[in-house]
């Protein structure tokens, strides 16, 4: 590389023969292309927050919609305390069902491209094992947090204020 300018100089000197160096349009082109490489992340970090959006709304909604379920829960003897635990268990439960199968059917699905093209079949690389595993984590915690959000409210409300309406 000290005598690059020299060699490119005497080239340039033969008949029919251009020089051109190349370093510049390669380390051009390398951070043209780790710039980009970036957008996959991006994309993937912008569905994983709209799936956290989705859920908890979900969660939020069919919390509402059990409203006359937990009043009369509520009106047979049960504390509110007990109810919303009832209501975090399930939830929990879904959210971690959830990520199992979305991971699950992910997971399958690159197999099954895999098998089709050329290459392993490795579902979950051992390196992503960790991202899987707050993957779940995560769903659980959203579950749990939108349903003590959602269900704080609707267990708070007195009996006969849910009932009064059915």
């Amino acid at each position: 590389s000290a005598q690059l300018n020299q060699v490119l100089l005497d080239l340039s000197a033969l008949p029919f023969v251009f020089t051109l160096d190349i370093t510049f349009i390669d380390g051009f082109l390398s951070r043209i292309i780790n710039q980009f490489a970036a957008i996959p992340t991006v994309v993937g970090l912008l569905s994983l927050l709209a799936a956290a959006v989705t859920m908890a709304n979900t969660v939020s909604l069919s919390t509402l919609e059990r409203r006359r379920q937990i009043g009369i829960l509520k009106a047979v003897g049960l504390k509110g305390s007990r109810v919303l635990r009832i209501m975090i268990i399930e939830n929990v439960l879904i959210g971690l069902l959830g990520g199992v199968l979305g991971m699950g059917v992910s997971a399958l699905m690159v197999a099954a491209m895999t098998a089709l093209g050329v290459g392993d079949a490795i579902p979950i690389p051992r390196d992503a094992v960790p991202l899987a595993i707050a993957l779940l984590v995560a769903s659980v915690v959203i579950a749990l947090i939108s349903t003590f959000l959602s269900s704080g409210v609707a267990v708070r409300e007195r009996v006969a204020n849910v009932l009064r309406y059915e």
